[in-house]
């Protein structure tokens, strides 16, 4: 039976967690404001920003569902495979990214989710705390390969000397070349790189 949101308990894991409702509405893509009316129970939570509100609490999909006090139909699912790695720090070569390839993992996706994306696994903490490692990213050739378009954008890159990685892309200082800057603070900026290829990244989410 739907009940209302269970505030205290949000409260105090946002304490435990030295985490904002500030912080909770950027990563719901939302205003602080309605992070509030969900609080309230004046703001219906869709069933895909419960499951982005269960990564943000770092917690399951149920325990989210029972503190809001709702139920939800849960929608069908898609799986699609895990194709390889892309570094955020380590340096990762090998990433089979071809539709023929069996994949090393599955991971469901939700409605929405991009179906038509590849799937790579992060390894490294460059990118971190936006991407962790171990975290899935889902990327599309179809959402852009031009990277004048992708600077400013976070993106699975392929390096010309054969690196996959993940970084924010910047314009380098030669015609042609890009900067592939680290949302970590500690990992400087690889300069003046040339690029095989671009993807930005369309979703990420721990695997569910």
């Amino acid at each position: 039976m739907a009940g209302i949101p269970d505030k205290p308990w949000f409260k105090s894991r946002l304490k435990a967690l030295h985490k904002s409702q500030r912080g909770l509405a950027a990563h719901l893509g939302l205003d602080a404001a309605r992070i509030t009316e969900i609080f309230n129970n004046k703001r219906r939570v869709s069933y895909d920003e419960a499951v982005d509100m269960a990564e943000f609490f770092e917690t399951d999909l149920d325990e989210i569902v029972g503190r809001l006090g709702k139920t939800y139909t849960s929608p069908a699912r898609k799986r699609i495979p895990a194709v390889g790695y892309v570094g955020a720090g380590e340096v990762i070569f090998a990433m089979d990214d071809h539709e023929r390839g069996a994949g090393l993992d599955e991971i469901e996706i939700l409605p929405g989710g991009a179906e038509n994306a590849f799937v790579v696994v992060v390894r490294g903490d460059s990118m971190a705390p936006r991407f962790k490692d171990g975290e899935y990213l889902g990327y599309s050739r179809a959402h852009g390969l031009d990277p004048e378009r992708c600077c400013g954008v976070e993106c699975v890159v392929q390096t010309r000397d054969g690196r996959k990685l993940v970084k924010v892309l910047a314009r380098g200082r030669k015609r042609g070349t890009f900067n592939l800057v680290s949302v970590n603070d500690a990992v400087p900026t690889e300069r003046d790189v040339e690029l095989e290829w671009v993807a930005p990244v369309v979703w990420h989410r721990l695997k569910i």
